[in-house]
Order: C-alpha cells, then sequence, then structure tokens
C-alpha cells in the first residue's frame, strides 16, 4: 500500500511537473450567458494549447448542463466552475468573470480571465525540428556482390540511422514519422473520458517539422576485386563498390529547398567481406548515414570550436556524430558575404588554416588535437563561433584510402620476403 502511494505522489509531482498555468483574458459571445462563458473559455483554451483542443471542449456544454439559473453569481460560483474543470479534464483551472452584459439585440457578451493548464515542452523542442521521411529506392539498386537485394528494408534502415544520426548530433529535436500510426492511437486515448486531469493538455503539442527530408536511393553497390602483386606470386582482394543517394531538406513554411545533394561515396575499404550479404549491406547502411548526417549537419548547424588550449579544441558535438581518429579541417570565420542581386547574407567567408583530428568523444563535445595549422597563438585570438571544422573532402579521402592500400601491398611484399 506504502509502495502504491509513493508511485501515485511521484507520478503526481512529474504530470504537474510538465504543465504550467497560463493566464489569458477573452471575450465570449454568443445568445445566453452561459454559451458567452463558454465560448470564452473555449477561445482561451484554443489561445494556449491549440486548435486541435477546441472540439473536446465546451461545443456542447449548453446542451448537456441544463441550466435555469443563468446568473452571474451562478456562473461564478465554485460549484459551476467544478462542473467546467471536469468537463475539460483540469484543463480549465479556473476563470473569473470580469463583467458580462446583453445587447439589445439579446447577445451577451462576457469577458473572463481564465486560467489555463497548459503542458510544458522540453527545452529540446525549441531546436530546429525535423522529420526525415522515408527514402524511396529504385528498383534493383542494391547489390551486394552477385546478391540483390530486398530494396525495401535498405531504405527503411537507412532512412532510420540517418534519424539516429540527427538525433545524437543534439542540433535538431528529430520527429517520427516511421511510428506515426503508433503514437497516433496513443494521442487519440487523450480524447477518451477516462483520461487524468491535466493530460488533456498535451492535445495540440504534437510538433510539426521545420524541415523534411526527402530522398531517393540511386543504388548501392559491393564486390570483391582480386590483384595480383607485382613483386611476388601473391594476391589481394579487396571489396570496393559506391553509393549514390539523392536528397534534399525542403523548408516545411516556404517549400523552400533548403540544401540539395546527390551523394556519392566511394566505398572502398567500407566493408572487409561480402561473405553475409545482410551483414555487409547494413555496415554500408551506417557509413553512408554518418556521412549524409555529416554533409546536413555542416550545411545548417557546422561544427563550432567552442574553446582553443594550446594545441587541443572543444568542438560542441559530440554522439555518434564525430568519431575518434578521424580528421578535419580547421576553418577560421571571416567577414560576411552579402549577395549583391538579393542583399542577403551568403555566410562568412572561410579560410582553411590547418586540420586537427579527434581524441575524445562524450554525448555532448568532442576533443581534438591540432595536427597543423599556419596560424600561431591561435587561443589567443579565439572568440566564439569564429573557428569550426569541416570533413575532408570525398576527394581526400579517397586519396587517403589509396595511400593505405599501397602501404598495405607495400607492406604484405616485405613480410612475404622476409619469410622466404
Amino acid at each position: 500500500m506504502k509502495y502504491f502511494l509513493l508511485c501515485t505522489l511521484l507520478i503526481s509531482n512529474f504530470v504537474f511537473a510538465n504543465t504550467e498555468i497560463i493566464k489569458v483574458e477573452v471575450e465570449g459571445f454568443g445568445d445566453s450567458l452561459q454559451s458567452a462563458i463558454d465560448r470564452g473559455l473555449t477561445e482561451a483554451m484554443g489561445r494556449v494549447n491549440g486548435r486541435s483542443i477546441e472540439s473536446e471542449v465546451l461545443s456542447k456544454n449548453s446542451e448537456s448542463l441544463n441550466i435555469k439559473n443563468q446568473t452571474e453569481d451562478y456562473f461564478s460560483s465554485s460549484e459551476y466552475q467544478d462542473q467546467i474543470k471536469s468537463k475539460t479534464k483540469g484543463v480549465v483551472e479556473s476563470y473569473q468573470l470580469i463583467s458580462s452584459e446583453k445587447s439589445s439585440e439579446g447577445l451577451f457578451t462576457a469577458k473572463l480571465e481564465v486560467s489555463i493548464v497548459k503542458f510544458k515542452r522540453s527545452k529540446n523542442s525549441n531546436r530546429k525540428r525535423i522529420a526525415v521521411l522515408p527514402l524511396q529506392p529504385r528498383s534493383r539498386c542494391c547489390k551486394i556482390g552477385s546478391t540483390t537485394l530486398n530494396e525495401g528494408p535498405i531504405g527503411n534502415e537507412l532512412t532510420a540511422s540517418i534519424s539516429s544520426y540527427l538525433v545524437q548530433s543534439r542540433k535538431f529535436t528529430v520527429l517520427d514519422r516511421e511510428y506515426e500510426g503508433q503514437t497516433g492511437s496513443e494521442q487519440s486515448r487523450l480524447g477518451s473520458d477516462n483520461v487524468p486531469i491535466t493530460e488533456l493538455a498535451k492535445l495540440g503539442q504534437e510538433l510539426v517539422a521545420d524541415y523534411v527530408l526527402v530522398g531517393t536511393i540511386n543504388n548501392i553497390m559491393l564486390r570483391e576485386q582480386t590483384r595480383k602483386l607485382s613483386t611476388v606470386d601473391k594476391t589481394i582482394t579487396t571489396v570496393v563498390g559506391n553509393a549514390s543517394v539523392s536528397y534534399r531538406i525542403v523548408d516545411v513554411p516556404t517549400g523552400q529547398i533548403k540544401f540539395s545533394q546527390t551523394f556519392n561515396k566511394d566505398l572502398r575499404g567500407a566493408v572487409k567481406s561480402l561473405s553475409d550479404p545482410v551483414a555487409a549491406s547494413m555496415e554500408v547502411v551506417s557509413t553512408v548515414a554518418d556521412a549524409i548526417g555529416i554533409k546536413i549537419l555542416e550545411a545548417i548547424y557546422p561544427f563550432v570550436i567552442e574553446k582553443i588550449e594550446g594545441d587541443r579544441v572543444v568542438i560542441g558535438t559530440g554522439g555518434d556524430a564525430i568519431k575518434v581518429g578521424d580528421q578535419y579541417r580547421l576553418i577560421q570565420y571571416g567577414q560576411k558575404i552579402i549577395d549583391s542581386y538579393t542583399k542577403e547574407s551568403l555566410g562568412k567567408k572561410e579560410k582553411i588554416i590547418g586540420m586537427v583530428e579527434i581524441t575524445e568523444v562524450t554525448p555532448k563535445m568532442s576533443y581534438a588535437k591540432i595536427l597543423n595549422t599556419s596560424v600561431k597563438d591561435l587561443d589567443s585570438i579565439f572568440k566564439p563561433k569564429g573557428f569550426i571544422i569541416r570533413s575532408l573532402p570525398e576527394s581526400a579521402k579517397k586519396d587517403n584510402n589509396i595511400k593505405k592500400q599501397k602501404e598495405l601491398r607495400k607492406k604484405i611484399e616485405e613480410d612475404f620476403d622476409a619469410n622466404w
């Protein structure tokens, strides 16, 4: 019994900790005083919690409550307010009838001060909101070795992986669209008669995306490539391939394309073996999702350096968005560039001043060491939002992969000669 009471108390504290009381002044109009008050209360609820809640409130209150003594004293009484509170499941905490009058045409006007319970959103919901809509794969787009994969699951996995990456970045509020049906059925329960007090206030709080990501998977291909070493009788088998995804980020309110790209990635070295096509495809999906995620972040929220101490820097992005060992270009911001025709800002001039390598990653931040820089005493000239890092272009990564392959072949040849 004590455990039950404790749980009830904790749940109650949680519910009320996630709500707040908003006071609004409204006027209601109707053919009776009760109708004017009801419409004023409905207007107050609509202002605070959105139009989706209005249909649940008091539109039929006049029919359900047969009031004969329609006086100001009665409608201001605790008895009537308790009825309103019960009918709205606590969303109308209380109200004060400031004044009322009846026109010569018989129309009543009621001026009210209403206290409405509002469900408080988390601070995260103030971030830019993005919904990653299911990526559409082309027919027979995905092939691992000699196996043609079912493109449907590949599209679902890539969509989910991009969403997860953006969540980890902590820069967006990522809205779920994959399980919208299940969450919709849960939200419908809020309108039922047995919903606890204050829970109805959650209606109207569903977030709408600022951006949506839409796109097409053009192809994901992997195959084995066998090369014979020139100096010894030995071969090396590696996995090569490429991925191509066309996507765009659309600003929902305006329909403007915020960012668009046909993403092409060389998958040489991304997968070690094709013996398990499904496992190999999941590795590719993860690699492609991370690369697309970085492109999106760098287009909208570049990785800002928050602090510089000697040859060490602190970056304001962590989680799975950045990995230990990754190398980035070190960028110094310059003056803002203005478009000559539209007079809009094109962003700030960017000057590459060096390279950094990630040494440690936490859920919210990352740490890196400066590998080289053309600017001395960076910490002395540091200022907030003055420096960022950007990932290396694919051409540079490809050159690094080729260099590593050459080094690997050379090492194998040297080991072979030594053992011979």
